[in-house]
């Protein structure tokens, strides 16, 4: 059992990237997702050599494995679908292409690019009485959904800081400080700034929990 709830359509955000880690564990998410041999060659280390004109790097060629991991892949893809989504995949034979499918059907669209942009513009305003790890776990997400909309970008490191710095100075206090501090040691980075309000988070929350240990005994002693 993989713990991971069957694809109904408006799970597919948190499915997909549980499946897709889920396929990378086992080994199996170059079947369904191929890196572009000159991708691939970097990875190795190796010197990739240009695509000729407008032709767009080939996928690297199947290994002679293939069949049976493809296989695998797809009946992983298939037991965490439920009975409408399964339907749409289950004639096609190929993993990759089943993915494909499914991402047409439940991912982003162009359609909905303009309601996710206006999310993640109105996303500080709405994001207060959070912990820092559901805040960002909602950010992150987002910006993933707007960076599988066919053609468009997801938001940069740039971006994602302004809006976890504008959530941090609401929140103010040392939240709203921290962004400051970080700029003058020259590490105002994404990842340095969440790492610092999740740690100032847990230090508030051993404080208060230290406070009302402290607290209960001194009320048990006067009893």
């Amino acid at each position: 059992m993989t713990g991971i709830a069957k694809l109904t359509g408006p799970n597919y955000c948190v499915w997909s990237l549980r499946v897709k880690r889920l396929l990378q564990s086992r080994g199996l998410w170059d079947v369904v997702d191929p890196l572009p041999k000159a991708e691939k060659a970097e990875k190795a280390g190796e010197q990739p050599q240009g695509p000729r004109g407008d032709v767009p790097p080939a996928a690297p060629p199947p290994a002679a494995d293939f069949g049976v991991r493809d296989a695998q892949a797809s009946c992983l893809i298939m037991e965490l679908c439920d009975p409408i989504s399964l339907n749409l995949i289950v004639s096609i034979e190929c993993a990759q292409v089943q993915w494909a499918r499914l991402r047409r059907f439940y991912g982003p669209s162009l359609g909905q690019y303009q309601g996710l942009r206006e999310e993640f513009g109105e996303f500080a305003a709405k994001a207060g009485g959070k912990g820092w790890a559901e805040i960002v776990g909602e950010l992150e997400r987002l910006q993933r959904q707007i960076g599988e909309v066919p053609g468009e970008v997801k938001p940069g490191e740039e971006e994602m800081l302004g809006v976890l710095n504008e959530v941090a100075r609401g929140e103010g206090g040392e939240y709203g400080k921290l962004a400051g501090y970080l700029r003058v040691k020259g590490e105002y980075t994404y990842q340095n700034f969440l790492a610092s309000l999740v740690s100032l988070e847990w230090q508030e929350a051993r404080s208060e929990g230290k406070k009302s240990k402290g607290g209960w005994k001194r009320g048990g002693g006067g009893q």
